[in-house]
């Protein structure tokens, strides 16, 4: 009788075991392995004193790779913290590559393209790769930035900067 009840114990794990990975395979699943259209928003901060919001619209081909462009806006502040903020609007390239189908994937990304000073009239030439972590849709993301100014009123400037930020995926 003992044995029985073990067996008819084992039983039912066994099948719900079966039916939750059976939904966790069906549910479970990384957006950028979807094909079609995506849609993101980043929110970031680069040490020293950088704030950054920007979206980016592209085609996710289905097999971890998205590709896509965007623009945003951010805001440079300065050491000294008396000097009034200089504001950026950024245009770039992005690409980016999840290596797994599961609710939480790494990945590498990248951003290329240039920002436009909007209170000096210059522009940097700007590359950002970075790496992170999707979970669900939601990122993690922490990347270095790179920035060669070319200016109109003098030689420019070069920029280095260690980047965090969070996005989401709509």
């Amino acid at each position: 009788m003992k044995k029985a009840k073990i067996l008819i114990v084992a039983a039912i794990l066994m099948a719900l075991g079966n039916s939750l990975n059976a939904q966790s395979v069906k549910e479970v699943k990384n957006l950028n392995y979807d094909k079609g259209y995506n849609f993101d928003i980043e929110l970031s901060c680069s040490i020293p004193s950088v704030w950054e919001f920007s979206s980016s619209h592209g085609y996710s081909f289905g097999n971890g790779l998205y590709v896509g462009g965007g623009a945003g806006f951010f805001a440079e502040f300065l050491p000294d913290y008396n000097s009034t903020p200089t504001y950026y609007i950024p245009v770039f390239a992005h690409a980016k590559y999840n290596f797994c189908n599961t609710l939480a994937s790494p990945f590498i990304m990248l951003k290329a393209g240039v920002n436009f000073d909007v209170c000096n009239t210059g522009m940097n030439i700007d590359i950002n790769p970075a790496i992170g972590l999707d979970i669900d849709r939601y990122s993690i993301i922490f990347g270095y930035e790179m920035m060669n100014g070319v200016w109109k009123h003098c030689e420019g400037t070069s920029n280095h900067y260690f980047k965090a930020g969070i996005g989401i995926t709509i």
